[in-house]
């Protein structure tokens, strides 16, 4: 048995319709069978090859012999059901960002970026694959394409992959109004703005704007 699963036998292209599928077939409201999605997508002959991969990396939840997508899966599902490219490569990347294979690959392209032909064996020992199989280095080409479509690896100008520049999420920012009177203590107002600070970075709140009005 693998260690993890990868895409089978598919383009990166045929697994996002697949993705896709899984959405409007409803699986994002319930339990859905696989036979449903191959209706949705015409496609009769990868989506249950699909499943194992789309599992280990949270897109799907297993609900007894059916499926469901998860909330992160939901959200890339509904992407590329609506055509959102730049959402659905988030949220792709989301999805992946904690997938140990991700983790790993990206540390390796760190030390030493590496063009294809020597990471496809790399990747088939980081996943437990054998490349003997043809379906294996379809799968491993198309998890290539699929971790630089999101952003997650990148290309040097002569092709070698490297680690992406995954972007941190925004900060957030509140405006705080503050009514004090003029007898308050400067050293009073600076404490208590640190205060507000410390009790919203808790929500990860990391900007805040104090508006004082200074009043007799």
């Amino acid at each position: 048995m693998s260690d993890h699963p990868i895409p089978k036998g598919v383009s990166r292209g045929t697994l996002c319709t697949v993705v896709a599928g899984w959405y409007a077939a409803g699986a994002s409201e319930g339990a859905t069978q696989t036979s449903a999605v191959e209706d949705a997508t015409g496609i009769s002959d990868a989506v249950s090859r699909q499943t194992a991969f789309l599992d280990d990396v949270g897109v799907l939840d297993v609900d007894g012999r059916d499926h469901r997508l998860t909330e992160q899966g939901t959200d890339l599902a509904a992407a590329l059901a609506n055509d959102r490219e730049a959402d659905a490569r988030a949220a792709f990347r989301d999805v992946l960002a904690d997938w140990p294979p991700t983790r790993r690959v990206r540390a390796l392209l760190a030390d030493e970026p590496m063009h294809a032909p020597a990471l496809i064996p790399v990747l088939a020992g980081l996943t437990g694959h054998d490349t003997e199989r043809e379906r294996v280095r379809v799968g491993l080409r198309t998890l290539l394409d699929l971790w630089t479509w999101a952003g997650v690896l990148d290309r040097t100008d002569r092709g070698a992959y490297l680690p992406g520049r995954v972007e941190d999420s925004p900060q957030s920012s509140v405006a705080v109004g503050l009514e004090l009177t003029l007898d308050v203590d400067p050293d009073d107002i600076e404490n208590l703005v640190r205060a507000i600070q410390r009790g919203l970075s808790e929500d990860d709140l990391s900007t805040v704007e104090a508006d004082l009005d200074l009043t007799e």
